[in-house]
Order: structure tokens, then C-alpha cells, then sequence
């Protein structure tokens, strides 16, 4: 999301304690503060205490943003560590009851892929699952799907790798499948049904509808104070329930300003009703089979990891979340649930094959080439073969003996043949065929 005009302009004079800018500040983004507060702990007094304490570190901590346009993921990064620290300290996060379920839709086998995504109930749906997965998988779903960032800024705000973004989506992605299959939802029993970055961008837009930040109005107060600066630095004062009080002693032309923040006696929105749902305790997951292809290759490859269920946190592959694998050896396949190991498996990749063929030999008589090539991991394709004569390619009558890995052809004096060939992996070998007479 880039920073509009408007946000540079209200960063810079809240730079220079301008209380209304700060105040407009918080008009724009208060309400996408407080819903990523409530999505992540679904308690609307917690998520109060979270837009209090992220805006009072905004007020406390501006001056360190070096660059106003990146305020927005800035933002977003102080709202997840407060996050984070709420979650630490309460050790506890409330579930979300999955209450909606496919019987409830009319005539859904008949509903086009638009009207789908429309459904209330199964935006309703698709959001209960995504909040039901762990927090690593939320963070990057809200951050990727309601605030619409890009993997870039997701690192960022979460502070880590980028490769650990998409492999976080991905599976997301699939865990959503499995759930959503789970309650008979499936392109099979569903024609039109996908699961889209649309479907799960309006599902979020659909449960933040209701979700609103308290209204908070902002006082300035400002006094001359006698010569003389006053020291430099900052207190802030938490209130009793709802009011903050952030005062600064600014030692900049002898004036003091304070900013009280009072919430306005009025009701909040009233976030949807969270159902109390017994957990169900289910088995540690598994890997039950892992597929890798199994032709030559010189390009990544992506492991395929079968589990018994989806009680797991993260799959790795040599102590990374990726299951990206770009040369041959053995790896080690691990499941993770709660930072701990509950399942590894070993799988050898022997597939990769990095090098071209390399020309072995050669004989030349008159305008006849005979040319021996060879290659020892993926064996050279001889039917990939393209001949091209002073740039123009051609059929060439070619006699190749596989078993002598060599091939025969003519070229006639005057002319520059170029002979490509391949091995089975795809690396490609050059040879020119030139006459020098």
C-alpha cells in the first residue's frame, strides 16, 4: 500500500507537534489497527489496549522513521511486535467457533464463481478457517490479503526472509483446501468454486465491515514557558480504562506540549459474537509420503510432503522453510509443531544435472564430420539435435551411432554449420563447424 500525499504531509508536521495532524493520523489508520488487533486475538478490550499502546509508540518513536512514505509499513510493524508482546504475556489466544458450514447455502452447486465469492456464508466460512491456523499463517494471510502488501513488505514487518513469505502462503493455501474439503467444500462438489486471492481478500474485507477503533478525540494545550529550555525528552502516562495521556517536554523554543488523548462516551461497534468451542485434541501429525519428480533436471525442484493430518506448524527441509530443492543430496524432511520436532523422514534427490555434454573427439575428411560427444550424468538426448548453416536453420541428414555416442554429417566448403545437442536435463552443448580452407 503506498503512502498517499497526505500521509507524507501529516508525518512531517506530527515530526513537528502538530497535534491535529496527529490526531488525522489516527482517523486513517486507527480502524485498520485495531481489526488486525481483533484478528489476531479476536477479544475487543485487548485490541483496545493495542491501538492505545501502538499509537502511543507512533507519538513516542516518530521522529526514528527516517523516510514519512514508509510510515504504513512501518506502522504495521509496530502493531505485530505489540502483538507479539500482548500474545507472550497472556500465553493465550481465543478461537474463533466455525458454526457456518456448506449446508447453509441455497442452491449452492448452482452459484457462479462471482457469487461465491459474494456468499456471506462463505466468506464467514473461509475466514473462521484462516483464524483457526496458527499465528505465523494468520500474520502473513492478514498481511497479504487485508492490508494487500507485498511479500517485500511482509518480510519487513515480520522480519524475515522473503522465500519464508511464500512458503508461509503456500501453505496456507493448502491447509485452507484441506479445511474447506473437510466441510464438503471443493471445486468437485462446488463447480466455480477456487480458492482465489479474491475470495480470501473479500472474506477480510467482510469480517472488518463491523470492527471500528474507539473514537478518540485529541486536546492540545501549549505554554511559553519562562528563558531557558526545558530538558529534553518524553513521558508517557497511561490513564485509568480507555484515556491515554502522552506528554512531551520539547526543549524547542521554551514550549511544552501536552496531548491528551480522552475516548468519547461512546459505544464502539461490537465485534461479531466469538462462540466458545471445545478443542478437539487430534493426533500429532506425520509425513506419510514425499514426491519429488524423478526425471533429469537442471532447474529447482519442489518436494510434495503427504501429512496424516494438519497438526503441524511448519514443514523443513534442512532447517528451512522452503520446500524448494535446487542440487542433489540428502535432505531432511522435518515436521514442526511449537518449535518442536514431532516427525522427520530422509529423502535423497539424485536427479540434477548441471553440466552440458562436452565433445570427446573429432575427425575431419574433406566436408565430413565425425564427432564423438558424451555426457556422464543425463546421457546426451541425440534427438535434440538442431543444425543451422550461416544462421539459417535446416533439416540436415545427421547418421548418429548412440551406442558410440558419435554422429556424422558434411558441411559443405564456404559454410559455417552450428550444431546444438542437448542432455536429458536440458543443458545444451554448441559446436561450430567451420571451414577454414
Amino acid at each position: 500500500m503506498k503512502e498517499k500525499r497526505e500521509v507524507v504531509e501529516l508525518v512531517n508536521r506530527v515530526k513537528q507537534n502538530d497535534q491535529e495532524a496527529f490526531q488525522k493520523l489516527y482517523e486513517i489508520y486507527a480502524n485498520n489497527v485495531y481489526f488486525t488487533a481483533w484478528d489476531y486475538f479476536h477479544n475487543e478490550h485487548t485490541a483496545k489496549d493495542v491501538v492505545q499502546d501502538v499509537f502511543i509508540r507512533i507519538y513516542n518513536k516518530i521522529d526514528t522513521l527516517e523516510s514519512p512514505e514508509a510510515f504504513y509499513t512501518w506502522m504495521k510493524r509496530i502493531t505485530m511486535n505489540i502483538c507479539h508482546d500482548y500474545e507472550r504475556k497472556k500465553k493465550k489466544l481465543l478461537d474463533l467457533g466455525d458454526d457456518v458450514r456448506v449446508e447453509d447455502f441455497e442452491d449452492v452447486n448452482q452459484q457462479t464463481a462471482k457469487e461465491i465469492i459474494e456468499n456471506k456464508e462463505m466468506q464467514a466460512i473461509v475466514y473462521n478457517c484462516i483464524h483457526s491456523l496458527n499465528a505465523s499463517l494468520r500474520n502473513v494471510a492478514l498481511l497479504r490479503y487485508y492490508d494487500e502488501l507485498q511479500v517485500s513488505e511482509i518480510a519487513y514487518i515480520l522480519q524475515i526472509p522473503e522465500g519464508t513469505v511464500y512458503s508461509r502462503l503456500n501453505h496456507l493455501r493448502s491447509k485452507l483446501k484441506v479445511m474447506l474439503e473437510k466441510q464438503g467444500i471443493s471445486a468437485k462438489s462446488l463447480p466455480g468454486f477456487a480458492i482465489s486471492p479474491m475470495l480470501i481478500q473479500v472474506a477480510y474485507a467482510s469480517a472488518a465491515k463491523n470492527i471500528h477503533a474507539p473514537v478518540i478525540n485529541l486536546a492540545l494545550q501549549t505554554s511559553a514557558i519562562g528563558v531557558g529550555s526545558a530538558a529534553a525528552g518524553s513521558k508517557v502516562g497511561i490513564g485509568v480504562g480507555a484515556k491515554i495521556a502522552l506528554a512531551s517536554t520539547i526543549g524547542v523554543s521554551g514550549v511544552v506540549g501536552a496531548i491528551m488523548l480522552n475516548q468519547e462516551e461512546k459505544q464502539p461497534a461490537v465485534a461479531p459474537e466469538i462462540q466458545d468451542v471445545q478443542p478437539v485434541v487430534q493426533e500429532l501429525a506425520s509425513i506419510t509420503d514425499i514426491q519429488h519428480p524423478t526425471n533429469w533436471t537442471n532447474q529447482p525442484i519442489t518436494l510434495t510432503v503427504t501429512t496424516s493430518n494438519m497438526e503441524y506448524d511448519q514443514i523443513l527441509v534442512n532447517n528451512q522453510e522452503s520446500l524448494v530443492i535446487a542440487s542433489n543430496g540428502s535432505y531432511s524432511v522435518t515436521l514442526m509443531k511449537d518449535g518442536k520436532q514431532i516427525d522427520e523422514r530422509i529423502v535423497s534427490i539424485s536427479t540434477f544435472d548441471m553440466h552440458s555434454p562436452v565433445v570427446q573427439g573429432y575427425e575431419i575428411d574433406g566436408t565430413t564430420y565425425t564427432i564423438y560427444v558424451s555426457d556422464d550424468a543425463s546421457q546426451v538426448n541425440f534427438e535434440s539435435i538442431r543444425y543451422y548453416e550461416n544462421g539459417v536453420r535446416i533439416n540436415k541428414e545427421i547418421t548418429i551411432h548412440p551406442s558410440l555416442n558419435q554422429m556424422i554429417l558434411t558441411c559443405p566448403y564456404g559454410v559455417t554449420g552450428v550444431l546444438y545437442i542437448s542432455d536429458y536435463a536440458g543443458n545444451e552443448l554448441e559446436i561450430t563447424l567451420h571451414d577454414e580452407s
